[in-house]
């Protein structure tokens, strides 16, 4: 309740020491085949700051997350029952029933030599996605959009890959602008920190130039390009090494409206199912005045990496319903359509109904 929360920030006030989370349970059903797909996740984030001057802050940052398959199907396998080629929910485990994954333990350091200015590293296990292309309402915690073409820049071919891993990230930011540069190993196993792995030198490369106006604001504005490089011993177009692009922008209106997009896009190495993604999205932020409430439609248009399969495109109508200050509850209904070229020649047409409850600590 209120109490838990004000104990929180008064911690971080006081002591430099927060703490919290999030226990969230997913369930889909589809048109094309009747088993249901049942996924949990609990993430446990915290932060430690031991320096606090007014122009230095240093702290330990780290996260847990552990996600769970409760149905018989993973979200894969529950994708190709319902003939997709992404998958209409981002968290997933495959190819086992259980992930859990020691995704960030690192030391944050910020410098602040002017108004508006500064730079800043961090070293350690670390998740870049939550560093690197990020879009607000098209992030990939699932907190406003189930379907991963909508919860990630899915064609960008590192995304959910090579995310993870020990590495070290620089920030710098001047009056609304910024950019940021990190490399991490690239063939990190994704659970736990990887000195052996981290030593072969195979890395994941990548640059991000911003610029972020009234942040957090009833005016957002962020736009945002990403690139990135992937050194790797293979054989494309799965295994070697790749490049990919990200454009992402997010615009809020009065804190009532906000439009959001994102375009993804892999060379030479297309491991996802995506070779390229736009995803395209309008949000009603204080629906029927309920200002902690969301109404969001998004839609895709994605290009296979098998080029046997013709493009995938689709939409998503999600209801965030925020029941009290911890929980929250949000059905959403996604509809999937492709059409495949020859020798396939076969018409995909789907139906995805979901909800997800979300329990925050």
């Amino acid at each position: 309740g209120s109490d838990y929360f004000e104990a929180k920030n008064r911690g971080w006030r006081e002591d430099g020491f927060a703490f919290g989370g999030y226990f969230s349970l997913n369930l889909q059903t589809g048109s094309e085949d009747s088993t249901p797909h049942w996924m949990s996740e609990t993430l446990l984030i915290g932060a430690w700051e031991l320096i606090r001057k007014d122009d230095v802050a240093g702290r330990w940052a780290f996260g847990v997350a552990h996600d769970h398959t409760l149905g018989s199907l993973t979200t894969r396998e529950f994708a190709d029952r319902q003939g997709l080629v992404e998958t209409p929910d981002d968290l997933d485990t495959s190819p086992d029933k259980t992930f859990t994954t020691l995704g960030l333990l690192a030391w944050e350091h910020e410098f602040y030599t002017g108004e508006e200015q500064g730079w800043g590293y961090r070293v350690g296990q670390l998740f870049v996605a939550g560093y690197f292309g990020g879009t607000v309402y098209l992030d990939d915690d699932r907190k406003f959009f189930m379907a991963r073409p909508l919860a990630t820049p899915a064609a960008a071919q590192w995304v959910g890959n090579n995310d993870i891993g020990l590495g070290a990230n620089v920030v710098l930011w001047r009056a609304g602008y910024y950019l940021s540069v990190a490399a991490i190993d690239g063939k990190a196993n994704r659970e736990y920190p990887q000195f052996n792995s981290f030593a072969d030198g195979q890395f994941l490369y990548l640059a991000e130039a911003g610029f972020e106006q009234d942040v957090d604001g009833p005016n957002e504005m962020i736009f945002r390009i990403t690139t990135s490089h992937l050194d790797l011993d293979g054989d494309n177009p799965d295994q070697g090494p790749g490049e990919s692009l990200i454009v992402s922008a997010t615009k809020r209106f009065d804190d009532i409206w906000a439009v959001f997009g994102r375009w993804s896009k892999s060379y030479r190495r297309f491991a996802p199912d995506y070779r390229e993604l736009l995803s395209l999205g309008t949000a009603w932020l204080q629906p029927f005045g309920n200002s902690e409430d969301f109404l969001g439609l998004g839609v895709f248009f994605g290009d296979p990496s098998n080029a046997a399969l013709g493009d995938e495109y689709g939409a998503e109508l999600s209801y965030k319903l925020q029941l009290t200050q911890d929980v929250s509850m949000m059905p959403d209904l996604q509809y999937w359509h492709r059409d495949d070229p020859e020798p396939v020649s076969q018409r995909t047409s789907t139906w995805i109904a979901g909800v997800r409850l979300n329990f925050e600590f």
